[in-house]
């Protein structure tokens, strides 16, 4: 299976950017035009994608991503404009490394948000958070199993942990339902206070790694299909 990916366009360049006043760790859905209208940068792909039988005809089908995002768009070294890499930052010089960590953390109150629509419906949601910042109400402190429970019961949302049989997990799970949506919460010690919470809309709880799929400099590899 051969798969394509081009990117079609990018709106929202302009530096004027409008206040987020969502609340991003609620299970709801949010609308693209909820996104726009919060200031988040919207980038578009397709992936034409051939038929698994590796017959060459003409059945492929296209599958058009839109990604909305809170980081803004740069220039990788082909020209290509994509999310500032915040990733993969091997192949880059320290000086790159060292601006874009600073823009996360100056700009982005270290917060990664990210929304995926496949062929217009919403597909999954992920928000990585290096750090918190309690002077800002918009980071939950999500650094325990306790404090994910705490902060959803406060604001009257059902959760559950989602226990696996190892009991190191059922001490430590990364999975739990929150609303009606199954949600993968990474979260580390209280000292480091990062973490990081996936929702996957259309395959339940299958995680995907966000860094390596949309903010590595590129777009080479595409992982979800129809």
């Amino acid at each position: 299976m051969k798969t394509i990916i081009s990117l079609l366009m990018i709106i929202l360049f302009g530096s004027c950017r409008k206040a987020d006043k969502i609340n991003h760790y609620l299970p709801s859905k949010v609308t693209a035009k909820e996104l726009i209208k919060n200031g988040f940068y919207k980038y578009s792909y397709t992936d034409t994608i051939e038929d698994r039988d590796k017959i060459d005809d003409t059945i492929k089908h296209i599958v058009r991503y839109d990604m909305y995002s809170n980081v803004k768009p740069e220039k990788n070294n082909s020209g290509e404009i994509y999310p500032m890499q915040l990733g993969h930052f091997y192949r880059e010089d320290s000086i790159k490394k060292k601006k874009n960590i600073e823009y996360r953390k100056s700009h982005l109150n270290n917060r990664i948000i990210t929304y995926v629509f496949r062929n217009n419906l919403l597909f999954y949601k992920s928000l990585i958070a290096y750090s918190i910042d309690r002077s800002q109400k918009n980071t939950a402190e999500l650094t325990s199993k306790e404090k994910i429970i705490s902060y959803y019961k406060t604001l009257n949302i059902p959760i559950k942990p989602i226990y696996k049989t190892d009991s190191l997990r059922d001490k430590y799970p990364r999975r739990f339902l929150i609303g009606n949506y199954k949600t993968f919460i990474d979260y580390s010690s209280d000292e480091q206070e990062y973490h990081e919470l996936f929702v996957n809309y259309i395959n339940g709880d299958i995680y995907g790694n966000i860094l390596d799929d949309w903010y590595s400099g590129r777009m080479s590899n595409s992982r979800y299909y129809l």
